[in-house]
C-alpha cells in the first residue's frame, strides 16, 4: 500500500474529505466509499502491469472544476496512484496528505 492510501485506510468509510487535484484545478468534497484493490489494466504478465489500492471516493460538493473532468454530484471517482491528488483535507481543514 502507497504512503497516500496508508493515510486515507486510517479513515473509517463515511468520513468526509476535501480533495484537490492539479493544484486547485479540480477541487471535490465528498465521502470514503470503500478502499479496495486494483490494477493497471495490464495483464499480469505484462511488463508494466501494477496492483495498487485504490479509494472509492462519492462526490457530494464540485467546488471547482476548470479542466471539466467528468465529475458529477453523486458520483464516485478514484483516489489512488493512477489519479494522485495533490491535496487531501479533513472537513475541518486539517491537512491529512499533500504530493
Amino acid at each position: 500500500m502507497d504512503e497516500m492510501m496508508k493515510v486515507i485506510s486510517k479513515y473509517p468509510n463515511g468520513t468526509y474529505l476535501r480533495v484537490e487535484w492539479d493544484n486547485g484545478q479540480l477541487v471535490l468534497e465528498g465521502k470514503i466509499d470503500t478502499i479496495y484493490e486494483s490494477d493497471n489494466g495490464f495483464e499480469e504478465e505484462d511488463d508494466g502491469y501494477k496492483e495498487f489500492y485504490a479509494c472509492a471516493f462519492r462526490v457530494e460538493n464540485i467546488l471547482i472544476n476548470l479542466k471539466d473532468k467528468e465529475c458529477y454530484i453523486g458520483g464516485l471517482i478514484e483516489i489512488s496512484m493512477e489519479n494522485e491528488p495533490t491535496l487531501i483535507a479533513l472537513d475541518d481543514g486539517n491537512i491529512i496528505w499533500r504530493k
